[in-house]
């Protein structure tokens, strides 16, 4: 019934998914047509335009040609030359004017400027002689061309205030006489007031428009005429200029297409004339028009598709009614494995996806070579297996456990397990005290009797010496020259009892040692035939795997994963599998370039000879002046606090500062002989509380902290010993 459900489900969503993707396809199908449909009918008005365009300037030369034999003619004449200019503005209603300036003293008697000029003047036709001083036209650009050049030009539109106020562009054509030298430039004014009707005379669309631009891009005419120029005719116009604008060819490739936003989305179509003077025609046609029928077919198509999903909707409502104790048992199923692979993601969560890497290198001052890496594969979800590492203060705290008991109930008091050890091992440097801290906060109200095996250790990483505290563990496996079991104490679980004094133990792990820490889940994994492994076998992978030279913990991890699989074959897991295997291999330190030992007594006034001290070392060492200051701070505060309060009263003691330099940090240790005080495990000061509400004490190890890169607190042998260390 359930697959028949989903199935039915499945084939109403994939019909309306077919279906808006059958409308989206059709839609971008039919868009692209109208697309090619307007470019090719932008591409055709164009085209005409230009044509038109060219064909009028094609006819001002021709017209210029069929009056030249005239003006030879009038030639020998100086004062017949003006009638000849008259018939030419007298030919065509576009002319508006003709001029004809001559090459210096070419009539001696008419001196060194003569340019007679026809034009229309109340009516009729005149003819006056334009030059004189102010008006030069040797040096007129157009008429230097024409002369010197000797070629056809036609100039940039222009205004010309005749009768009334005239935008005209002027052809200019070198005139030469019967011995074939240029004699004179003839010039033909062609008024632009025609332009505008023969533009606009037919738009593709009722907003659209034209506009014309001269060779440099500059306005000549557009919707409002000649003499008008809109804010959007101006943006087009900057558009159409800027080289920076993505332009692209047609598909004909005779024509550029530029897209713009503007109020109304927008298409610009312009091409150049193919003759001179190489005008610019551009036609704007806006999208809203372009698309209008195609947005209104999307709309109804959209109406048709929200009405079908709507009796989809009605279908799947009135099937799901029908369906709704089945649907809701599905649901509370899932919910409750929802909620397993939840709590699964939790407890990965808490152990970590990274475990193989350099173990401080989130910390600072990185210890290469010391590694640790963990798996865990619990037999059900979750499941109530534990291990955990953090480093603090050069001191690596890592735990394994197992949980009595599996499933939830197990994962839950692994949880506030792992809890306990991340708070206590914030604060707490021995391990005993983070045992029995734990025991303590398990014992309360344990009416189910869950325990906890554990086994808790705190490496100092600078000197390799391991502190541990068992609680009813396997004892790990040390793998150096051989393999062999870390003399653990058994001592009772946790949450058994809680008065149960736990004690550490303590030694010291050379170097190119890996430890091996488990849970019973591996000696006690059982094949088919319900025989476990068994710890002879586990020993037995590790030597074979130390003869092979395994280093890294990813090995040893694989290899007794896989030795375990090979060994349960398909068998069912039947108890959490959680292996921690560390590797403490440090890197040999650099050779000191400093080393220097100072004797203080318990007295307050050898603390100047003690910033004297610092000082120098600063000096050797080339140190910044405000490193220098800090440093001093530091080893004062730590100093101070040894000489009030590591011996009695009344007790003469010593205090010997060792400063030590590689090229890499400096490290200054503090050594006393007073009484045992760990000031790592002080609790931090809460800044945050005002003065009067503050719990007393924190504040200096604080601000040590703060002004050194790590600090590290051991007592060995009867001594207190404070190492800080500045990163160079």
């Amino acid at each position: 019934m359930m697959s028949m459900l989903r199935s039915s489900l499945g084939i109403i969503v994939v019909a309306a998914i077919l279906l808006e993707i059958i409308s989206a396809v059709q839609y971008y199908y039919t868009r692209g047509l109208l697309e090619k449909e307007l470019e090719a009918r932008a591409e055709t008005e164009l085209l005409a335009k230009r044509s038109l365009l060219n064909n009028t300037v094609s006819a001002t030369g021709q017209m210029l040609k069929d009056h030249l034999w005239d003006i030879g003619q009038q030639l020998p004449h100086a004062d017949s030359i003006g009638n000849a200019m008259m018939r030419i503005v007298a030919s065509n209603p576009v002319v508006s004017g003709s001029c004809m300036p001559f090459v210096p003293y070419y009539y001696p008697e008419k001196g060194k400027l003569f340019e007679p000029y026809a034009f229309r003047k109340g009516g009729q036709l005149v003819v006056e002689q334009i030059a004189n001083e102010e008006h030069n036209y040797l040096e007129n650009p157009a008429f230097v061309a024409a002369w010197r050049e000797n070629r056809d030009l036609w100039s940039d539109p222009y205004e010309f205030q005749g009768d009334s106020l005239m935008y005209l562009s002027t052809y200019t054509h070198p005139y030469r006489d019967a011995k074939g030298e240029v004699v004179a430039v003839l010039g033909i004014d062609i008024s632009l007031d025609w332009l505008n009707d023969t533009l606009n005379t037919h738009h593709l669309f009722p907003s659209s428009f034209n506009l014309l631009l001269d060779a440099n891009g500059e306005f000549i005419t557009g919707p409002g005429g000649i003499r008008h120029r809109s804010p959007v005719v101006d943006r087009i116009v900057k558009l159409i200029n800027d080289s920076t604008v993505e332009k692209r060819m047609s598909s004909s490739g005779r024509s550029r297409v530029i897209r713009f936003d503007d109020d109304r989305d927008a298409y610009i179509f312009c091409t150049s004339q193919t003759i001179s003077p190489h005008w610019q025609i551009a036609v704007v046609c806006y999208e809203d028009e372009v698309y209008e029928k195609l947005y209104q077919m999307r709309f109804w198509i959209f109406m048709l598709m929200l009405a079908g999903l709507v009796l989809l909707g009605f279908i799947i409502n009135r099937f799901a009614k029908g369906e709704k104790r089945l649907r809701a048992s599905i649901v509370e199923k899932e919910r409750m494995g929802s909620e397993l692979r939840v709590a699964s993601g939790i407890q990965k969560a808490m152990m970590g996806d990274e475990w193989n890497e350099d173990i401080t290198s989130k910390e600072g001052n990185p210890w290469p070579g010391v590694m640790i890496r963990g798996s865990q594969v619990p037999a059900k979800e979750v499941g109530g297996d534990l291990f955990y590492f953090r480093v603090r203060d050069e001191k690596l705290f890592f735990c394994i456990g197992d949980v009595s008991g599996k499933g939830i109930p197990a994962a839950l008091v692994m949880a506030v397990t792992h809890a306990m050890f991340r708070a206590c091992s914030t604060h707490e440097s021995t391990p005993d005290r983070i045992m029995r801290t734990i025991n303590e906060a398990l014992c309360q109200n344990n009416k189910t009797n869950m325990f906890v095996t554990l086994f808790i250790g705190v490496l100092d990483l600078p000197t390799g010496r391991l502190r541990y505290c068992n609680a009813g563990h396997d004892s790990p496996l040390l793998i150096g020259s051989e393999v062999s079991k870390l003399p653990a104490k058994a001592n009772l679980p946790v949450g058994v009892f809680a008065d149960i004094e736990y004690t550490s133990q303590e030694t010291l792990l050379a170097p190119a040692t890996t430890m091996f820490l488990y849970t019973d889940g591996l000696t006690e994994a059982r094949n088919a035939e319900r025989k476990q492994l068994g710890l002879p076998r586990v020993l037995s992978a590790l030597e074979r795997g130390r003869k092979q030279g395994l280093t890294a913990p990813e090995q040893w991890l694989s290899e007794m994963s896989g030795e375990v699989s090979r060994f349960v074959e398909d068998a069912e897991q039947s108890d959490d599998l959680t292996m921690l295997v560390l590797r403490y291999d440090p890197v040999a330190e650099e050779e000191y370039v400093l080393s220097e030992d100072i004797t203080l007594k318990n007295q307050m006034s050898e603390v100047s000879r003690l910033n004297d001290f610092v000082k120098m070392m600063g000096e050797r060492l080339q140190l910044d002046k405000s490193l220098v200051k800090k440093l001093r701070l530091a080893v004062e505060e730590v100093v101070v606090n040894v000489i009030s309060y590591a011996y009695p009263e009344e007790t003469e003691g010593n205090v010997v500062v060792s400063a030590r330099a590689d090229k890499k940090r400096l490290s200054f240790v503090v050594t006393d002989w007073g009484f045992a005080f760990a000031p790592t495990d002080a609790p931090r000061a809460d800044i945050s509380q005002p003065v009067e509400e503050r719990a007393i004490g924190g504040l200096g190890i604080m601000l040590v902290r703060q002004l050194m890169d790590s600090v590290n607190y051991e007592r060995v042998d009867g001594k207190n010993i404070l190492t800080m260390r500045k990163n160079l």
